[in-house]
């Protein structure tokens, strides 16, 4: 093994899943780009891939399926909704209560980000080798569950 093999293997666990993130985010913004759509930060991304078309649901459901706090969330939402990509409206129950929605520019983007991270995923599996994300995705699922 090569001095340089041996120097990424001992770094830290988080190093290298900060380096796996910072991957991710730069390659999706790239190809975001790429695509022709407005590049999606990483808590935009979290608001998006926690929303379902046609099942709106208030930001303290999405902050605890995004693990983040409703304060972030709602930060996120703010924002997303003044780019016209998230739909608010008034919810039942307590007076305060607003029901989050995508928007058909909300769906298109999130759906082409989702295929962007869907073909980088299978670009990790094929440096990795055939089962690895499979192992990974388990590991990882198994290592922080919800």
């Amino acid at each position: 093994m090569s001095r340089e093999s041996r120097d990424e293997v001992d770094l830290p666990l988080l190093a290298l899943l900060q380096r796996g993130v910072r991957w991710f985010s730069e390659e999706l913004v790239e190809r975001l780009a790429a695509a022709g759509v407005a590049p999606i930060t990483p808590a935009h991304a979290a608001v998006l891939a926690h929303l379902d078309p046609g099942a709106p649901v208030n930001v303290a459901e999405l902050a605890r399926r995004a693990g983040v706090t409703r304060q972030t969330m709602h930060r996120a939402v703010t924002q997303l909704v003044d780019e016209g990509l998230l739909t608010s409206a008034p919810g039942p129950g307590f007076p305060r209560s607003t029901l989050i929605g995508l928007t058909p520019a909300g769906c298109r983007r999130r759906d082409v980000a989702s295929g962007i991270l869907r073909d980088l995923e299978q670009e990790l599996e094929s440096r990795l080798g055939p089962g690895k994300l499979t192992g990974l995705r388990d590991s990882l699922t198994r290592a922080w569950p919800r």
